[in-house]
């Protein structure tokens, strides 16, 4: 890959800012001549959910910022240690190094600066938002002295006060998660010369589902919502559930990412929305011409540029407790930061190097945005909100009382030219290292060549597609997604198919079979809907949590004729039993699970009809005749693997650890084509809060978090909700795994949205707060 990537730019030719300082520790803005005072009431209920009351949003802020460091102290401490890049100060140099080079790469992305930079252009409500979060989360820490906090943090000399502009920098480094964050190696150790290390691989673990269903398709008449956005069940990217209420101007019940103010998912009076990852790519990575005579200099059409350097200086800690400095030089083009590994090497003069612009990074915050989404009373209000920021890398899919289901894909895409897209899907098809790397997720492109400049200079979102040209989707029976690209959707939507530039989606190989299984509850005739071609809250909710497995109800006369091999009574009785779904109680799904993956050597099933939009109750379907018996000697193999385990309950071999035990859940992932997704994955960045997974064979820290089911009615909303692993990262919490037990049953609980619900909860206690 290394020889054809640093050769691609001929064929790609033939198709067709000052990097920001870092000190160790940031400055604070000028402080007001006097602080605001904050005011908020928080309401506690069961679960641990704080509503919190307030008279503006800073003192709304100011809650929230408190609630969420009581049940999450400790990692917010660590995510904001990570921003700042201080991370090897306190906890060392890390295996591999990994807090110096996270350290330096977050320095170098200037995250701290960024937002520095920004905060006087940012409007009233958002400073006043961000200052009251920090302010909050700082009062907890003034009522809860070192010696009190969470076992993770107890005593712990880096849970620091926070500023507003930290709140600031972690919501602009979370802007990045699905792009440039998963190269900070790259990006830590480029220097002229470097070729160490590999590309990171394409992201996993990000995936959601989520559906708007209706008036046409509903009992009520109005929308429903069903969001079920699967993230890690530990660490920086777990929810937090809170409900936040100014009187007269803004209610909104819903979670956030750790260390975020606002809501991100949620339902208020009029309206509920959810996110899932978007199938877009955020990024692209430039190949650059070295000047002849400099390793520092790249050509740029007629123009020679310099490649700029910044020296970051950071602390280490020793095992003995001593500080050393360490020092590097990184650098950065004119667009973004220099990378090196094995396949994408900084040659030295009239060489090649390689620099990414990441187009979800930058831009303005998304707080007015939110702020706006909770205030909307109608469809084009909240259209407006999301038109006011994008969503850096996810869809919204949104339901309201009217009945409208919408999809917007409002993530950030590279703004090409019709002539720079034109010349990459040549070089795809000429330069293979330029297609792996677009396999891995990554557009390669020519830097020195100014066709492929992106086009877009909207200061919002620098270099992106504008969101006025999204894929958006309104409808009256459902829209829904499940990480495929726009066009799967809604199969009966003509605009759905519409063809459109790769960056937002190559559905090559797709639709999963997790987006199978999705658009198979959702046909109207799906046994999920009652028989009556309408669906319940309660029905919609049950569909999402059934854990039906699509493979298994498509392949079901297949395994029949493989059964017919006498040398298989023993595994074919237990699929013979299987109820097709992945519950606790099931006997037989690890059995397919293992046979799905014997099938799917290269990942991908073998079907003998693929997928045809046009024919998606029948396809896809079989298995491929090339590979005859192909089923059952998957069968076979995947009972030798499992053993006397083949016939065991789910729950006995799928379990997650919570409270020092292994709790059995339900649910399955990618071929066991299972809307309710559990799995384990590597998909964090912190490095508090983490508990060893349980032994045995398939550990679940991933998966279904937030579910949210709402139905909105000119009456008002009801809606039902589970955050999965708990509304605390305290083991020691009552709320650390009190919501697991009702998951594994697939059981919601309901909402409390009205002054009346929250006061009769059994745990309603009432907290006042107030700035010194």
């Amino acid at each position: 890959m290394r020889k054809t990537l640093t050769a691609a730019t001929a064929l790609l030719v033939a198709a067709c800012g000052s990097s920001p300082t870092s000190p160790p520790r940031p400055t604070a803005p000028a402080a007001a001549a006097e602080a605001p005072a904050y005011r908020a009431t928080i309401r506690w209920t069961s679960h641990g959910v704080p509503h919190v009351v307030a008279r503006d949003v800073g003192s709304l802020g100011y809650g929230q910022g408190y609630a969420m460091a009581e049940a999450h102290v400790c990692t917010i401490a660590d995510v904001i240690l990570r921003v700042r890049g201080e991370r090897a100060r306190w906890f060392g140099a890390g295996d591999g190094d990994v807090h110096v080079r996270t350290d330096l790469a977050n320095r170098h992305l200037g995250f701290v600066a960024q937002a520095e930079a920004a905060w006087p252009t940012l409007s009233a409500e958002a400073r006043a938002v961000l200052d009251g979060f920090a302010a909050g989360y700082n009062r907890w820490l003034a009522d809860h002295p070192a010696a009190t906090r969470p076992a993770a943090c107890k005593d712990a000399p880096w849970v620091q006060p926070i500023r507003g502009v930290d709140v600031a920098a972690h919501g602009l480094a979370t802007a990045t998660l699905a792009s440039s964050r998963f190269f900070e190696q790259a990006i830590a150790t480029a220097a002229p010369g470097a070729k160490t290390g590999a590309l990171p691989p394409r992201p996993s673990g990000m995936a959601s589902n989520a559906w708007a269903i209706g008036a046409d398709r509903t009992a009520s008449g109005g929308g429903i919502l069903i969001g079920n956005p699967h993230f890690p069940w530990d660490g920086d990217l777990r929810f937090h559930e809170v409900h936040l209420t100014i009187p007269g101007d803004l209610d909104v019940y819903g979670v956030s990412l750790l260390g975020i103010p606002g809501v991100l998912i949620g339902v208020t009076p009029h309206h509920a929305w959810s996110h899932t990852f978007s199938a877009s790519t955020h990024l692209v990575m430039y190949r650059l011409a070295l000047d002849g005579g400099s390793a520092l200099r790249y050509r740029h059409g007629d123009d020679t540029l310099p490649i700029i350097p910044t020296t970051h200086t950071i602390d280490v800690r020793n095992p003995d407790g001593s500080i050393d400095q360490v020092k590097r030089t990184l650098y950065r083009s004119q667009v973004g930061p220099m990378i090196a590994t094995e396949a994408t090497p900084w040659d030295g003069p009239g060489g090649f190097a390689f620099t990414l612009r990441d187009v979800a990074a930058g831009g303005t915050l998304a707080i007015d945005q939110y702020l706006a989404m909770a205030r909307a009373r109608s469809r084009d209000e909240f259209e407006r909100a999301l038109a006011l920021h994008g969503t850096p890398f996810v869809n919204t899919i949104y339901a309201d009382a009217g009945g409208d289901a919408l999809y917007v894909d409002g993530s950030r895409v590279p703004a090409l030219t019709e002539q720079g897209l034109a010349g990459w899907k040549l070089a795809r098809t000429v330069v293979p290292a330029v297609e792996a790397a677009w396999r891995r997720g990554v557009v390669v492109l020519d830097g020195s060549n100014p066709l492929f400049d992106l086009t877009s200079d909207d200061p919002r979102a620098p270099g992106a597609v504008p969101i006025a040209e999204a894929p958006r989707l309104l409808r009256r029976d459902h829209v829904m997604n499940a990480n495929d690209s726009y066009r799967f959707t809604n199969l009966a939507a003509p605009e759905a198919a519409a063809e459109r530039a790769p960056l937002w989606g190559d559905d090559d190989g797709r639709p999963s079979p997790r987006t199978l299984a999705n658009l198979a509850l959702l046909r109207p005739d799906d046994a999920a809907w009652g028989g009556d071609g309408k669906l319940t809250l309660d029905e919609a909710a049950a569909a999402m949590l059934s854990n039906r497995s699509f493979t298994y109800e498509r392949l079901r006369d297949e395994v029949a004729t493989a059964c017919k091999d006498r040398k298989l009574a023993g595994p074919c009785a237990v699929l013979t039993a299987w109820d097709g779904r992945y519950a606790t109680t099931s006997r037989g799904a690890a059995l397919w699970r293992e046979t799905m993956a014997e099938l799917a050597g290269d990942g991908a099933l073998p079907w003998a009809r693929r997928f045809d939009r046009q024919a998606p109750t029948l396809t896809p379907d079989g298995v491929d005749a090339a590979t005859p018996d192909a089923l059952a000697a998957a069968l076979r193999r995947a009972a030798a693997t499992l053993g006397d385990a083949a016939g065991a309950p789910l729950g006995d071999l799928q379990q997650a650890a919570r409270g020092g035990a292994g709790i059995a859940v339900p649910g399955g992932d990618h071929l066991d084509g299972v809307a309710n997704v559990v799995a384990a994955r590597a998909f964090r960045f912190t490095v508090t809060d983490r508990e060893p997974r349980p032994d045995v064979r398939y550990p679940v820290d991933y998966g279904s978090s937030f579910i949210l089911a709402a139905e909105l009615t000119p009456a008002g909303p009801r809606a039902r909700a589970l955050l999965t692993y708990g509304n605390s990262g305290d083991p020691a919490s009552p709320h650390y795994r009190d919501q697991l037990d009702a998951f594994a049953r697939g059981e919601l609980r309901p909402v409390l949205l009205t002054d009346a619900e929250i006061a009769a909860d059994p745990a309603y206690r009432v907290q006042e707060l107030a700035s010194p």
